[in-house]
């Protein structure tokens, strides 16, 4: 498993951007425009003046165990811990053994983010977030970094659904499960992610 991770993680490419405003992409829901065949990208996160309710971080910055919900062993898949949201559109994965931390990407997305004009979602550019050390990021994955393997006996993996009001809290992360999307705090950085809308902050 920890072969595949880093195999996984060099699918990505890095790019570096120097914006300090704030990052919250919403678009109208359309197909998107960019074109396929390009290198996968991520660019830096910054912060987003009205991040969406969710379990805030702790005075030390890491979110607190007592705003947990959900057991996190039974998301648990190895040394990480994998689950989705009910929708099945949100694969997210907190993962214990690799530069990847906690992050989440789409099965579809409504809306490219700007910052990833090479993401199409096509099958091998998908959208993607994730928080780890200080910052949180986008992503354009060519795998599925953060999707677990399948619980239901069914072929689609994701890991076991966290439902809506639900929050997972693991490894100085939490998770919480919003109809709205998923909210993911770490290290007092985060994002919001859904099909129609991707924030970081």
């Amino acid at each position: 498993m920890v072969a595949a991770l880093i195999a996984l993680a060099g699918g990505l490419a890095a790019c570096d951007s120097s914006a300090d405003g704030p990052v919250s992409i919403t678009q109208p829901a359309g197909p998107p425009t960019t074109a396929p065949g390009t290198e996968p990208t991520v660019v830096p996160g910054s912060t987003d003046p009205t991040p969406a309710p969710g379990p805030g971080p702790s005075p030390t910055g890491l979110p607190s165990r007592d705003d947990a919900t959900v057991d996190a062993r039974d998301y648990q898949q190895r040394d990480s811990y994998y689950f989705q949201s009910p929708t099945g559109n949100i694969m997210c994965g907190i993962i214990s053994q690799s530069t990847l931390g906690v992050g989440c990407q789409l099965g579809h997305a409504n809306v490219i983010p700007p910052q990833l004009p090479d993401c199409t979602d096509a099958p091998n550019r998908k959208v993607a977030v994730h928080v780890y050390g200080s910052k949180a990021e986008f992503l354009c994955t060519s795998q599925g970094i953060f999707v677990g393997e399948p619980v239901d006996g069914s072929r689609k993996g994701g890991g076991k659904i966290l439902n809506y009001g639900d929050t997972i809290v693991v490894l100085g992360a939490a998770c919480t499960s919003t109809q709205q999307g998923m909210r993911c705090d770490a290290g007092g950085h985060g994002f919001l992610i859904s099909a129609d809308s991707q924030s970081l902050f």
